[in-house]
């Protein structure tokens, strides 16, 4: 009689969330929050050097704009031919050669002594930069176990994110004139060293992994 009744009810069962995060979640939000960090202090270096940079070289107002915005444009370009370019090479190299190319281009921006060969720094760095935010997310979201939990991991990230440009501005603020930028690039440039080291040694730990998933 009470099967009758349930069934007569009409009511469906509603299957509960899954909202349990994994140990393999944990590791990917705290990757994720890594790069955040680092491409937010990519991002926002320009703003807080660029006037250091001005007063060094001695360069123009237009000089000046160019190399605050040439980053810029090349990461919109390479945040758009990226997600095709994951499509034919595997998103963890991919991933693992932009880092590295980051920290050899900003090592690379501080050893130059002309506006020509800093614009070229520049630029470089905004590819790298450009890669790292779109395959990041697209390596993430292939990972993550729900997407419940993917909508949390973005949230916490976005937070990284905003802690990530706070911490390079009051860097700048007791920093740059003590230490010269110089030596201020090469010190916000320790950060990607991490994430780096970790996509390193995830890379040679799970290559037996199908591609396919990444």
């Amino acid at each position: 009689m009470s099967e009758v009744e349930s069934e007569g009810t009409g009511e469906e069962e509603i299957a509960p969330i899954q909202n349990t995060w994994t140990r393999e979640d944990w590791i990917l939000l705290a990757f994720l929050a890594l790069v955040y960090i680092v491409d937010a202090i990519e991002i926002y270096l320009p703003g807080v050097v660029n006037q250091a940079i001005s007063c060094d070289i001695h360069m123009t107002p237009l000089q000046e704009g160019w190399l605050g915005i040439i980053m810029y444009i090349t990461m919109a370009i390479s945040i758009v031919t990226s997600g095709k370019l994951s499509e034919s090479v595997p998103k963890r190299e991919l991933m693992l050669v932009s880092l590295y190319a980051s920290i050899a281009c900003n090592v690379f921006s501080v050893l130059v002594h002309n506006y020509t060969t800093l614009m070229v720094a520049r630029a470089l760095i905004g590819i790298t930069v450009g890669i790292n935010l779109n395959v990041i997310g697209l390596f993430f979201a292939a990972r993550v176990s729900s997407k419940h939990v993917k909508i949390q991991a973005y949230s916490v990230a976005s937070c990284v994110w905003t802690g990530g440009a706070g911490w390079i501005a009051l860097l700048g603020y007791f920093l740059i004139e003590r230490v010269g930028w110089r030596v201020f690039i090469i010190f916000t440039s320790i950060p990607m060293a991490i994430p780096a080291i970790l996509m390193l040694h995830f890379y040679y730990t799970s290559e037996s992994q199908d591609e396919e998933r990444v």
